[in-house]
């Protein structure tokens, strides 16, 4: 059961992420064409500086999500009763919090902003952006329980639905040449936002209709306490998130300019695209890593883990090396097919390129220990973690941008996971959650690393020697061959070096189990 709603999950999620970008890149795609420059950075900047606002809210919504795994498993209501008063309560607190922050924080927006008066309207533009995130919190709390209870693919086909509404009624909006049209834009997002979360409320009503109780219950002061602790770890983790997937674009404006935010802002929408498409997986697999972490025995929690890791290791590596290879060469092809004017400005150098391209393989290698460990709620161990690893990765960033360029943000923040996440993660779930040896992960972990790196130095040589010295090729014919390489390359070697470990065929039994429903499976998918 718990395999076939991770799949369930899975495909809907990937059809919902697949709909979301496809909608997000046209809209991303006619912004560029029909808004100046000063805007495209304005809207990649001003995203950031509210994804720090967002630390108000705590990582409040995945210590709920945790918090429900037991009751739901014990089917008790008046828990979960308890739960979402509370949790209203919070919500409610953490809107007032980000809007009140924010509006504090707009005299101060020159500090960003080099040359501020090239942005029209900049104030008002960020009021509107904090007015989108603020709503956002709204009708948000009974929404928990449907990923607890591995019902996440109700939330996807919501998704699929509004946001198609969205791309329609941006587009028309970007296109209809009103002066105020950037306004009517971000006024759109903000209804559809709200609109979402009130009919997801609606649906998590009407399957738990118990939620609906007018019945005051109060969770116990041992229970409370429980929660202020994992708020506490899971706030600084959120401090640590935010400052590495935030501080670029700011950093970007202050030291080089608001219009690189805009082009850094194209490379990150093609991250955000391979990110939306595998993180659906880590998403799906999180209730279900939940579910089993509360049931089943440490020994098949750690059969789970090895196959998983083995998984995105191999999906990490081949989408790194396709986005290091493809990144440049794809977004001068699309936008010139949008009719913009000077492609190549768009375009950053190879060593910046292969600097995003690693920081995006860091962060994915770290996602199965990160999974399993959020599961199993342990927060408090590494709290003090993310702390260290903010403040590595801005004074790192801000030296290295004077001897690299734009390249140097990247590579602090990739240095700061290094000597941080990548080890310290792992440890904690080893040690307080596994309670085992982490001999064998560290082996297996480096040659990883190891092979990884391979693969990117081997496929950029092919791509030279093919593409660039034999074939001379230029665009959607360069796009092709470059495309062909990277799905060979990396994925036929993984299978040819990989094909006797037995994770990989752990993971092929899991997938034809879950798929066409064998019996013969590995003892850690058993349901």
């Amino acid at each position: 059961m718990r395999g076939e709603k991770l799949f369930k999950n899975t495909v809907i999620g990937v059809i919902s992420q697949g709909v979301a970008a496809l909608t997000g890149t046209i809209v991303h795609l006619v912004f560029i064409r029909f808004m100046i420059k000063e805007y495209l950075g304005a809207k990649s900047l001003f995203s950031n500086i509210l994804d720090f606002l967002s630390l108000a809210e705590l990582g409040i919504g995945l210590v709920l999500v945790y918090s429900m795994y037991q009751p739901l498993a014990e089917k008790n209501e008046r828990k979960l009763i308890a739960l979402t008063q509370f949790y209203r309560k919070a919500y409610n607190l953490i809107a007032a919090m980000v809007f009140g922050s924010g509006m504090c924080l707009m005299p101060f927006l020159s500090f960003f902003i080099e040359n501020m008066e090239k942005v029209p309207h900049a104030q008002l533009i960020f009021f509107l952006y904090l007015v989108s995130s603020a709503s956002s919190y709204f009708f948000v709390y009974k929404q928990s329980i449907l990923n607890a209870d591995q019902r996440i693919y109700i939330t996807h086909l919501f998704s699929i639905v509004f946001s198609i509404m969205q791309c329609v009624l941006q587009i028309v909006v970007l296109v209809s040449g009103s002066p105020y049209r950037f306004f009517y834009y971000l006024i759109v997002q903000t209804v559809m936002v709200v609109c979402k979360n009130f009919m997801l409320t609606k649906k998590a009503e009407k399957l738990y209709p118990f939620l609906c109780s007018k019945e005051k219950i109060l969770l116990t002061k041992d229970e409370k306490k429980a929660i202020y602790k994992n708020v506490f770890a899971m706030f600084n983790h959120r401090v640590g998130a935010v400052v590495l997937g935030s501080t670029d674009n700011l950093l970007i404006s202050k030291f080089i300019g608001i219009i690189y935010c805009g082009f850094y802002g194209n490379f990150k929408m093609i991250v955000n695209l391979m990110n939306s498409f595998i993180g659906q997986f880590f998403n799906a697999m999180l209730s279900s890593v939940g579910n089993m972490t509360a049931l089943e025995s440490k020994e098949t929690v750690y059969k789970t883990f090895k196959y998983l890791h083995f998984l995105s290791f191999w999906m990490y590596t081949f989408c790194t090396v396709a986005f290091i290879e493809l990144a440049n060469p794809v977004l001068m092809q699309v936008l010139a097919l949008m009719g913009v004017q000077d492609v190549q400005s768009y375009g950053f150098t190879f060593p910046t390129v292969l600097m995003i391209g690693l920081n995006f393989y860091m962060i994915g290698i770290r996602k199965v220990p990160l999974t399993f460990k959020e599961a199993m709620g342990l927060l408090w161990y590494d709290r003090y973690k993310p702390i260290i690893e903010a403040v590595i990765n801005v004074v790192v960033s801000i030296a290295a941008i004077q001897k690299m360029g734009i390249a140097g943000i990247f590579f602090g923040t990739i240095f700061s996971m290094a000597v941080t996440s990548l080890w310290v993660e792992p440890l904690v779930l080893f040690r307080h959650g596994l309670k085992r040896s982490m001999g064998e992960f560290w082996a297996k972990e480096f040659v990883y690393l190891t092979f990884s790196g391979a693969m990117i130095a081997l496929t950029h040589f092919v791509d030279i020697q093919l593409v660039d010295s034999t074939l001379r090729l230029t665009g959607w014919g360069e796009v092709l061959v470059k495309l062909g390489v990277c799905l060979v390359v990396p994925n036929a070697l993984t299978a040819l070096c990989f094909c006797r470990m037995k994770e990989f065929g752990d993971l092929i039994r899991a997938v034809q189990h879950i798929v066409f429903k064998k019996e013969a499976q590995p003892k850690a998918i058993e349901t």
